[in-house]
């Protein structure tokens, strides 16, 4: 079955067609990006700002086009942390059915789920015990599973967009700042003790999403996913980067190949993926290219193929 997937971040929307069976996906027609920022202010106001929203009508109808020159027969857009916390959600839920995409809030328990799956269905299932770390711009999915399963998952409250907003007011950025985002990182990290098991032993740590794919893109100098997924930083790499992108302007940060829709809130990105091998006490991570929407094809294909 053909489905088309999307994610409706509060920094990304993604779209995703895909050929389904009921457990797997089998191939990739198109897989597009746009930078939206949906979580606009959205921390403080607790509603989706006007020019957020414009822009994501327009991200929309360019993810319509592509939706109908693919056919899909079935079509799921969800939405995350943004669509959570705002009081005028229903203007989104507008702007799917104007376009003709069905949107749904993913809760916050079954976010993890979703990541999950979509972020380890490139795997084998060697029963390996994982954790797959998901930066978003509202959130931030901290979930432990063995192999493909599942057990365990919790979202944070420390996106990118809502801690840039809420702790960085320079760029290039004052230690002071950044040291206040380590601290305040810190202390949310102790509520994944309340869901880690006590037996649990993390073998490797599995990262999606903006910020690790656009630092193993900058890295190896363009976005080739075939690269990119599997690709693995250490400690000290993601530190180099913390230290550079410090001492940069907005500007500085996109010409060392650092997208513009990503420039302003990647720093906050590399401090939760230090604060979290610190915390696990791992020294490297690996990078996945998939993700939420990959997820929200598997979730289709468990919904309508029998």
């Amino acid at each position: 079955m053909r489905v088309a997937a999307l994610d409706l971040g509060s920094n990304t929307f993604l779209c995703l067609i895909a050929e389904v069976e009921k457990n797997a996906i089998k191939s990739i027609l198109s897989d597009q990006v746009e930078m939206v920022r949906l979580g606009q202010g959205l921390s403080n106001s607790k509603r989706f700002h006007p020019d957020a929203l414009e822009r994501a009508d327009k991200t929309l109808e360019k993810f319509s086009q592509t939706i109908a020159e693919f056919k899909p027969e079935k079509i799921l857009a969800m939405a995350t942390s943004a669509a959570r916390d705002a009081e005028n959600k229903e203007d989104l839920f507008a702007l799917g059915r104007k376009h003709g995409i069905p949107i749904e809030i993913i809760p916050g328990e079954r976010e993890a789920e979703i990541t999950y799956q979509g972020s380890t269905s490139g795997l084998e299932d060697t029963q390996q015990e994982l954790m797959v770390l998901d930066i978003g711009g509202g959130s931030t999915e901290f979930i432990f599973g063995r192999g493909r399963t599942l057990i365990r998952g919790r979202s944070l409250d420390i996106g990118c967009v809502r801690l840039t907003e809420k702790f960085i007011k320079a760029q290039p950025t004052p230690s002071e700042q950044i040291k206040a985002v380590e601290t305040f990182v810190e202390n949310e990290l102790k509520k994944i003790d309340e869901i880690m098991p006590s037996d649990f032993q993390v073998k490797q740590i599995v990262a999606v999403a903006g910020t690790p794919t656009t630092l193993a893109a900058a890295e190896i100098g363009g976005f080739v996913p075939a690269k990119i997924d599997g690709f693995v930083f250490t400690y000290e790499a993601l530190d180099a980067w913390l230290n550079k992108l410090a001492q940069s302007s907005v500007e500085d940060k996109i010409k060392l190949g650092i997208p513009a829709g990503r420039a302003d809130v990647i720093l906050i990105g590399v401090i939760i993926l230090l604060r979290t091998l610190k915390k696990m006490g791992q020294t490297q991570l690996t990078v996945s290219t998939r993700g939420v929407r990959y997820g929200v094809a598997l979730e289709m294909a468990r919904r309508f193929i029998s």
